[in-house]
């Protein structure tokens, strides 16, 4: 299930595609590979900077991977998920740079679909109602 937006705004990672991870990585490299220049190849920074354009190539791949699922089992969801958010987040600071998707890229994806979002509205209603059950009548003066 896909959000009736999901032609600009990104709500759900149901609506991810391949697509948008390649653009989604193609511009973190860029943003990336230009902070790299200015570091140079040696000394820690560099270092980190090699480390941070690594996991940004291991999650892109990951997400490919996944999403080439039809019916990806729950963890799988949740590891789409996981990773777009890690992405996401990692090209978040680089939100004013030329070529960062506003539409695509701004807003947090907390849940795979719908349903999913719902499953976790009702635990959360559930477990807050178990709460209250178990503090008991409230104490008299």
């Amino acid at each position: 299930m896909t959000s009736p937006q999901a032609e600009s705004t990104l709500t759900y990672a149901a609506d991810l595609t391949r697509e948008d991870v390649t653009a989604l990585e193609t511009f973190l490299n860029a943003q990336l590979g230009r902070v790299s220049e200015v570091v140079g190849e040696t000394g820690e920074t560099s270092f980190a900077m090699q480390s941070l354009l690594i996991l940004v190539s291991d999650s892109a791949g990951f997400l490919h991977v996944l999403l080439r699922l039809e019916q990806p089992d729950l963890w799988q969801r949740a590891a789409i998920v996981r990773e777009w958010q890690r992405l996401r987040s990692t090209a978040h600071p680089f939100n004013h740079c030329e070529g960062f998707d506003h539409d695509r890229w701004w807003n947090q994806v907390r849940h795979y679909d719908a349903t999913d979002e719902r499953a976790e509205q009702e635990r959360i209603i559930r477990l807050a109602g178990e709460a209250v059950l178990d503090e008991g009548p409230a104490p008299t003066e």
